[in-house]
C-alpha cells in the first residue's frame, strides 16, 4: 500500500485532489492532507510517506525547508512540487534534491496531477521491488522465512493451527525440508531447565547433528518450554535402517551431554510421518514419553515402534487402551478448537467403530474425563451453556448403572461437539464485530481529534492499515474513511444546530481552516454550513 501526503495552505486545493486521489486508488493507497507545512511536518515525523504533492510558497514552513526535512524523515520519498508562475527560481534550488522529481503548475489542472502521482507510484512499486532483490534484503528474507516457518510448525504441533492452512502460505520447502516427503519426527524433554537453558540445549544439540546428520535435512523446533522436537528427512527416499541409526545418533548426544556438559535430555523416536501427520504424531510421542518416564529417575530413551510393540501387546492392554483415549482426548479438543462439525463426528465414529452398541467405549474414569473437557470448553464459550444439562444427565446414568453402552453415548457426545464447533464460530463472529464496534466507539469520541486518520485507528486497534482497510469493509460493507466522515459530518450538524459558530466547528472537527470545513460540509450535503444552521433555524 501506497501513501500520498498532499501539502497547500489552500484547503480547497487539497481537499479537491484527496476526493479524485481517493477516487481513483480506493484503499489502494493512504491519503494524508496537510494544511501547512507545519502540518507536514508533523504528519511525516509519525508516517512513512512514498509521494509528497506539496506547494512552494507557504508562511509557516516553506516547501523548500520541508523538501529538506523529508530528506532527513525519508530519503527514499518522491517529491513534487506545486507550482506557481513565479516559483521557478525555487525549482531551481529545489532540483539540486535526491528527493525532488518535478514540478507541476496549479493551473494545468487535476487530470495532469493524477497522471504524475500514478507515475511515481508506479516508480515507487518498482524501487521496493528493485529493494527486495538486493543480496542484503534476500537474506534477510530468507532468515524471517525460516522463522515464520518454524513459528507456523510450532503452531501445528501446539494445535493452534492446522498444516493445510500453514501449508498454503509458504512454498514446497520449509527451511531444506520437502513438504511432499516423509519425515521422522524425534522429541526431546530436558530436566529441571528454564526457558533460557532450553534454547542453549537446542543449540547444542543442533550444532552436533549439523556435524553428523551429513546425508538429513532437519529442522529444530521448540512448541513449548521443555519441549525439543527434530524433524528430519533424508536427501533421498528414507530407508528401513534410518530409524535405528538416528536412534543410536540421539543416545550418544544423550550420553555426551549428560557426561561432558552435565546436560540432561530425554529422546522418543517416532516413525515416518507425513508433515500433515505432525499434530498427531507429537502428542503420541508425549504419550510415550510420560508413560515411560512415569516413576522413574532415569533419562528416557526410546523408539515408537518398540515402545508400542511392547505397551500394546496382549499382556498390557491397559496400558494400550490409555494411550489410545489420550490420543482421542487430545484431537478432539484440537478439533473443538480449531476443525469443523463433521471432523468432530467422523473421530468419534472412528472411535467407537470397533464397539457393539450394547458395549461401554470408555471406562467410567475415563468418560469422567472425556465429560470435564466438554464441560470446560463450553464455559469458556458461553456463561450458561446448555450442554451441561446434558453431561450431567449422561453422568446420573453413569453413576447409576456404573457404565454407558455405546447406544446410550455416541449420539450426545456427537450432539455435544457439534454445539461446541457451532459456539466457537459464533464467538469469533463476535469479536469481528466487537473489533468493528470499538473502532466505531473510538471514531465516534475522537472526532475533535486533529489526527483522526486510518493510520491512527489501526495503531490503536494493532492492526496494518491495509489490512485493517479491508477488515472494516468486509465486516461492515462500507469504508472507513466513509465512516469517519460520517461521524465528523454528524458531530458537525449538531454544534451547527446548537448555534456554535463555523469557525469553531471547523476546529473541533479536525478541519485546518473554515474553508476547508465549508468545502467538506457541502461535498457531504449539498448545503454550505451557513445554510444548513438557516434550515435548521427555520425548522425550530
Amino acid at each position: 500500500m501506497q501513501t500520498i501526503l498532499i501539502v497547500d495552505d489552500e484547503p480547497n486545493i487539497v481537499e479537491g485532489l484527496a476526493s479524485q486521489l481517493q477516487q481513483n486508488y480506493g484503499d489502494r493507497v493512504i491519503v494524508f492532507r496537510a494544511y501547512s507545512g507545519t502540518h507536514a511536518l508533523s504528519i511525516l515525523k509519525n508516517n512513512q510517506v512514498d509521494v509528497i504533492l506539496s506547494d512552494i510558497c507557504m508562511p509557516d514552513l516553506d516547501g523548500l525547508a520541508l523538501l529538506e526535512e523529508t530528506e532527513i524523515l525519508w530519503p527514499r520519498a518522491h517529491f513534487v512540487f506545486l507550482s506557481g508562475f513565479d516559483d521557478f527560481q525555487y525549482i531551481h534550488r529545489a532540483s539540486k534534491s535526491p528527493l525532488y522529481r518535478g514540478y507541476l503548475l496549479k493551473m494545468e489542472g487535476d487530470e495532469v496531477v493524477l497522471q504524475k502521482v500514478d507515475q511515481e507510484i508506479r516508480l515507487c512499486e518498482e524501487e521496493a521491488k528493485a529493494e527486495l532483490e538486493q543480496e542484503e534484503a534476500r537474506r534477510q528474507l530468507e532468515r524471517m522465512q525460516a522463522f515464520l516457518q518454524r513459528a507456523a510448525l510450532e503452531s501445528v504441533l501446539r494445535g493452534g493451527s492446522v498444516w493445510e492452512q500453514v501449508a498454503v502460505r509458504f512454498s514446497d520447502a520449509f527451511s531444506g525440508l520437502d513438504i511432499h516427503a516423509p519425515v521422522v519426527l524425534i522429541l526431546g524433554k530436558t530436566r529441571g531447565n528454564g526457558a533460557s537453558d532450553t534454547l542453549d540445549t537446542l543449540l547444542k544439540i543442533e550444532r552436533l547433528l549439523a556435524l553428523r546428520l551429513t546425508r538429513f535435512h532437519f529442522m529444530s523446533l521448540l512448541p513449548e518450554e521443555g519441549g525439543l522436537v527434530w524433524l528430519i528427512q533424508r536427501e533421498s527416499a528414507l530407508e528401513a535402517a534410518d530409524a535405528s541409526y538416528l536412534y543410536a545418533l540421539f543416545e550418544s548426544i544423550q550420553q555426551r551431554l549428560a557426561e561432558a556438559e552435565n546436560i540432561h535430555v530425554s529422546f522418543v523416536v517416532g516413525s515416518a510421518c507425513t508433515l500433515s501427520q505432525i499434530a498427531e504424531k507429537y502428542g503420541m510421542l508425549k504419550r510415550i514419553y510420560a508413560f515411560s518416564a512415569f516413576g522413574q529417575d532415569h533419562l528416557v530413551m526410546a523408539d515408537e515402534v518398540t515402545f508400542a510393540e511392547r505397551v500394546l501387546a496382549k499382556e498390557n492392554k491397559a496400558a494400550g487402551e490409555q494411550i489410545r483415549f489420550s490420543g482421542l482426548l487430545q484431537q478432539l479438543q484440537h478439533i473443538l478448537e480449531n476443525g469443523t462439525e463433521e471432523e468432530a463426528r467422523a473421530l468419534l465414529a472412528a472411535s467407537f467403530s470397533e464397539y457393539r452398541p450394547d458395549q461401554a467405549p470408555l471406562r467410567s474414569e475415563q468418560l469422567l474425563t472425556l465429560f470435564g473437557l466438554l464441560m470446560r470448553m463450553g464455559r469458556e464459550m458461553e456463561q450458561d451453556w446448555q450442554g451441561e444439562e446434558t453431561i450431567r444427565e449422561l453422568m446420573n446414568r453413569l453413576a447409576h448403572n456404573g457404565a454407558l453402552p455405546l447406544a446410550h453415548l455416541q449420539q450426545p457426545l456427537q450432539t455435544l461437539c457439534v454445539q461446541l464447533c457451532r459456539l466457537r464460530d459464533l464467538r469469533n463472529a463476535h469479536d469481528a464485530q466487537a473489533v468493528v464496534a470499538r473502532i466505531n466507539r473510538y471514531i465516534e469520541q475522537s472526532v475533535e481529534s486533529y489526527d483522526l486518520s486510518l493510520t491512527g485507528l489501526a495503531r490503536m486497534i494493532g492492526f496494518n492499515p491495509s489490512y485493517l482497510s479491508r477488515f472494516y469493509r468486509i465486516n461492515t460493507g462500507r469504508k472507513l474513511s466513509e465512516q469517519i466522515d460520517a461521524a465528523k459530518l454528524q458531530h458537525a450538524k449538531q454544534l451547527l444546530a446548537a448555534g456554535e459558530m463555523i469557525k469553531n466547528v471547523a476546529e473541533r472537527t479536525g478541519f485546518a481552516s473554515p474553508s476547508a470545513f465549508i468545502l467538506f460540509f457541502k461535498r457531504n450535503t449539498g448545503m454550505t454550513p451557513g445554510q444548513f444552521c438557516e434550515q435548521a433555524a427555520g425548522a425550530r
